[in-house]
This record gives structure tokens, C-alpha cells and sequence, in this order.
């Protein structure tokens, strides 16, 4: 049996051995020049001998590196010292980990590096991060909202992400550790959220139409709709919300609608016909008797067209941004008007299908208010404004007209309420209750005109601008004062024509000669005077005339001092019959 001893004294041994003959080595290396050797005349220096680094010098370097680690594993305790002070300083650092109250090292979640945080700072940093997540919400390529996760319903418990990261300890090390989100998902408010989202995902579908390239006008397909599917992308979050917070997106679900009219070609010379033709929208206003021409370009009319099954039509949503500017424009003028969208978009269309370069719109007027004057009442209002003082009445409610105030603002309805008729623009029948005189217009022109009896003092007639509301050969009314102990007679009307009502069911208008209940006349049947109960009464001859001349909607203009003419007609009527001497 080999003493210990004895075999460290002869590895000592044999290692200075080996040292000592590298010491020879070298020492034979040293260059020598033989004796007989000469200097060629262009070889000043002699020529060293190298040794090979692959050869000799290698193989000493590596003995060498031989030597030095047996050395250190068997004369030092250097490598002993190191590796117990790796174990000392891992059992310490998980004993500190074990029982520190902060989150061991290397451990993450959503992305947010936990270690070394107490509980409490990593449950603020995750509602922090929470709270700045964006979410962008696609349909198709298309970013429709960035919101926040909690705009969707999605909840995090973020105090338990927080004790599962500290319970980690050093499984984090040195890989790291990711701690999944603790997500739950509010369907109420996700609902709501995607019901918020339905106008603006959708997009309608395309009907066929056309578009201009250069000077030549071309067909352009239909294409479908999208519509947001708000059940199936509820789903989708529902199922992963997961993945939608770690992708920041969520893919909405949608689904489409055909176009009705795919292919636009088989109108295409219809509608080149229609545009090089031109189309223009006339506004017409029947109070002040005004035209109001509007044209666009065009590119723009072009975007109205659309083909539908037997002919072309029009395309609302294209043409509507023309419209709202259009009323925009009205809407700001010193007496407010607009264009009703339902009635603009029934005479556009019925013009575009019928191939009319023009399409006549009803200009309508808004409410307004009144500030109260000095001296003001009901009925002086009433005849201010040319409305009705039941109308007005009626837009105030529980208004005391006892207890008016200066600078008191009250409203007016709009006045509309008094042309229920599509108006007739090419007549106009206007009377002036000063002159008691009456002119009729047809096509600008004076048609007939003569003297008319008005309404007397306690029951005058209103003015303002009216229209023709109803026609009848032969009409009955009433007074007080023809009531007596037997009751209240009637008298009769010829060739009645109502335009106002002074309370509901009672319409003043035009007729002629009244007949009262005894068989005699009123006011012996002559005109001039102020003598009716509120209507303008002609002779009989003269009422007949306008009757049959008359259309239902035809407007009438009432002048009068508190109310002057609005029209152009109205004022060169006062003109004739100044020229008259009337």
C-alpha cells in the first residue's frame, strides 16, 4: 500500500524535474553561428532560428497550465474558500427571501417587474399600470376607438396578483417568473360599451353609382355594409380576455349587408343625360313671396346619384352634408328658416327620377320669442306679429296676459301654423284693411281688385299672411247679437273661403253678401265698411269671381298699420292703389 506521503514527495519531485528541464530547453535554444560561416555583402544581420508555437513553446505552456492547477487544488484551499462561500451566500439570500416582507427578485407581471416591492407598492404599481392600458378596439383595418380596459368591462384583482407574486420567492431566480392577470369581465358595461360603438362602426351600404374620370362619367359597384355584431364580439372578449389585454386589441365582430343595386351601368347614359343637363334646388318662401335658387358642382351632384331597381334615384347620405349646410345658412339669419329634411328628400328624389333639372323646397320658419314693449297686449301683439292671438296663446301656457312687463320675453309659434297648404306661387291675393281694398296677382300681374267691408271694431279683422284653407259654395254663422229670448239666429254666406281660425272651429275668410236670419242684408249689402264679424265680404259677383279663381293654398296677405307689406306683391299692390286714388 503507497504511503500518502510518498506519493505527494514524488509528484513534488517529478514537477521540479519537469521545470528544470524546460530550464534546458531554453537554455539550447540560444542561436550559434558556425565558424566557417560567412556574411554575405547583402546579409548584414544573421538570420534567427524561431521556435513553432505549435511545436516545443506550446507544449510548455501547456504543462505549465498543467502545473499551476495542481498546484492550486492540492497545495491551496483557495477553491474550498469559494465554493463554501457560494453555498453561505445562497442559503443566506434565500433565508432572506424566505422571511423578508418584499417580493423575491426576477418577477413580473403584465410586463411590470415586481421584485423587490412589498405587497402594497406591487398592488399600486399593477392598478397604475391598469389604469394607463389602452385597448384598441378594429373592425376590419380600421381603428375605431382606443379606450381604456375598464371602458370594456375588464376588471383585475390586483391584491391578488400581488400575493401570488410574493409567494414566488425565488422561483424567479434566475430565469424570472410571470404572474398571469387575475381578469374578470363586467358584461354590462362591455355591452353598453359596444352599443356606444354600433353608429360608429357602421358603415351603409353602397348603392351602384357613379363617379367622373377626366370628362368621362363611369359606373361604380355597390358595395356591402359593415354593422357591428355587438353578441359574437362580446363573445370574443369574453372567451380571451386575456389575450385581447396582452395584444392591446380587441377584433370587433361584424357583419354585412348587400347593396340592393350592384352594377350602375345599365343607367349610365341616363344619368349622363341627367348631369350635363344641370340640377338645381329652388327654395320657395310663400310668406315674402321669394325663390331662392341653390346649385352645387358637378362632382358633388354626381355623389347624389345612385341606381336603384328601375331607375335613378337619390343618394340620401351623400346629399344630406348639402342640405345641413343649406339649413345652417337659414339658421342664421335675423328671422330663422329651415328646410324640412323628410320633404327636401321626397322632391330631390321625385326630380332625379323623373330626369327635372329643378326641385322646388318649401321653405318653413322657427319658433321665435317676443320681448313685451311698452303698451302691450294680447291682442295688439296679435296683430304685430300677424299670428292669431289663440296661436299665441296657446305656445304660452298659464301665461298671465293681465300681468305683462316690460323686457318680459314670450314665445311665438312658428308661422307655419297658418299656411297648411302647399302654397300656390303664381297667385297672391293681398288686402289692405286701411284702404279696405282688394288686388289679386296672377303671374305678377293684377288679375282683379275692388272695394271690400272688413271687420268691425270689436270683432276686427286679423292681419298677417294666410292662405286659402277651405271652399264652400254657401256657409253659416253666428253673433250675439243676434240672440234673443227664442235663442241665436244664423245668417248665410255666399262663396265662402276660409283662411283663419280666430278660435278653434270658427275660421274667418272671404265670401259675399251676408244674408241674415230676418231675409235682409247685412249692411244692406254694401262693402267698404268695417261691418262683418271678422271676414272680408266683396259683393256676390265679385265673390264669385275670386271663388272660382282661387286655388286652395293660395296666399293671402292681410296689411294693415301694425303690419306692413312683406311682399314684393304686397307692396305694388299698395302702389296700384295709390295709383287708383284708393
Amino acid at each position: 500500500m503507497a504511503h500518502p506521503g510518498r506519493t505527494r514527495l514524488s509528484r513534488a519531485s517529478n514537477a521540479r524535474r519537469r521545470y528544470e528541464e524546460r530550464q534546458r530547453k531554453r537554455e539550447s535554444m540560444a542561436v550559434r553561428l558556425p565558424d566557417n560561416a560567412k556574411t554575405a555583402s547583402n546579409s548584414p544581420t544573421p538570420r534567427l532560428a524561431t521556435a513553432d508555437p505549435r511545436g516545443e513553446t506550446w507544449g510548455e505552456i501547456q504543462a505549465a497550465l498543467r502545473d499551476g492547477l495542481w498546484y492550486l487544488r492540492h497545495r491551496t484551499p483557495l477553491p474550498k474558500i469559494l465554493l463554501g462561500s457560494l453555498v453561505l451566500l445562497l442559503v443566506l439570500s434565500f433565508l432572506g427571501t424566505l422571511f423578508s416582507p418584499q417580493i423575491g427578485p426576477n418577477v413580473w407581471a403584465m410586463g411590470v417587474p415586481l421584485g423587490g416591492l412589498t405587497v402594497e407598492e406591487a398592488e399600486v404599481r399593477l392598478v397604475n399600470h391598469w389604469h394607463n392600458l389602452s385597448i384598441d378596439l378594429v373592425a376590419g383595418d380600421q381603428v375605431i376607438r382606443r379606450v381604456r380596459p375598464a371602458e370594456l368591462g375588464l376588471r383585475i384583482d390586483a391584491a391578488q396578483m400581488a400575493r401570488q407574486a410574493y409567494n414566488v420567492r425565488l422561483a424567479g431566480f434566475p430565469l424570472g417568473y410571470s404572474i398571469a392577470p387575475e381578469l374578470s369581465v363586467d358584461r354590462a358595461v362591455l355591452q353598453n360599451m359596444l352599443i356606444d360603438l354600433v353608429s360608429q362602426v357602421y358603415v351603409p351600404p353602397y348603392e351602384a353609382g357613379y363617379e367622373w374620370q377626366g370628362e368621362q362619367l363611369v359606373a361604380v359597384r355597390g358595395r356591402s355594409s359593415r354593422e357591428l355584431d355587438v353578441i359574437m364580439s362580446m363573445a370574443r372578449l369574453s372567451d380571451s380576455p386575456l389575450a385581447v389585454v396582452q395584444n392591446r386589441r380587441l377584433e370587433l365582430e361584424t357583419k354585412a349587408t348587400p347593396p340592393n343595386v350592384v352594377d350602375s351601368s345599365p343607367y349610365l347614359e341616363q344619368a349622363l343625360s341627367f348631369l350635363k343637363g344641370g340640377f338645381q334646388l329652388v327654395g320657395y318662401d310663400p310668406f315674402i313671396d321669394e325663390e331662392i335658387p341653390w346649385t352645387s358642382t358637378r362632382e358633388e351632384i354626381t355623389k347624389w346619384l345612385a341606381a336603384g331597381s328601375s331607375g335613378l334615384t337619390l343618394r340620401e347620405l351623400a346629399f344630406k352634408p348639402f342640405l345641413d349646410a343649406l339649413n345652417a345658412r337659414l339658421r342664421q339669419e335675423a328671422r330663422p328658416r329651415y328646410l324640412d329634411e323628410r320633404e327636401v328628400l321626397e322632391a330631390v328624389s321625385q326630380s332625379i327620377a323623373n330626369q327635372q333639372s329643378r326641385a322646388f323646397l318649401r321653405v318653413r320658419y322657427l319658433p321665435q320669442t317676443y320681448t313685451i314693449n311698452s303698451g302691450d297686449w294680447g291682442q295688439r301683439i296679435s296683430r304685430r306679429t300677424g299670428l292669431p292671438f289663440n296661436l299665441i296663446d296657446k305656445a304660452n301656457p298659464g301665461l298671465n296676459w293681465n300681468q305683462l312687463s316690460v323686457g318680459q320675453v314670450i314665445n311665438l309659434p312658428s308661422r307655419d301654423a297658418l299656411l297648411l297648404e302647399p302654397p300656390v306661387p303664381h297667385k297672391r291675393i293681398v288686402v289692405d284693411l286701411e284702404r279696405r281694398y282688394m288686388v289679386a296677382f296672377e303671374n305678377g300681374e293684377v288679375v282683379m281688385h275692388w272695394r271690400v267691408s272688413i271687420g268691425r271694431g270689436e270683432a276686427p279683422t286679423h292681419p298677417g299672411i294666410f292662405q286659402i284653407l277651405s271652399k264652400t259654395d254657401v256657409a253659416y254663422g253666428s253673433g250675439f247679437s243676434l240672440c234673443n229670448s227664442t235663442g241665436c239666429g244664423q245668417w248665410e254666406m255666399a262663396w265662402f273661403m276660409g283662411i283663419y281660425e280666430i278660435v278653434p272651429g270658427l275660421m274667418n275668410g272671404f265670401h259675399g253678401a251676408v244674408r241674415l236670419p230676418n231675409g235682409a242684408y247685412l249692411d244692406d249689402g254694401r262693402v267698404g265698411n268695417a261691418s262683418t264679424y271678422g271676414c272680408v265680404m266683396a259683393g256676390n259677383g265679385e265673390a264669385k269671381r275670386l271663388y272660382d279663381w282661387a286655388d286652395k293654398g293660395t296666399v293671402v296677405e292681410i296689411l294693415a298699420r301694425e303690419f306692413p307689406p312683406e311682399s314684393d306683391l304686397a307692396r305694388r299692390a299698395v302702389e296700384f292703389m295709390n295709383s287708383l286714388g284708393v
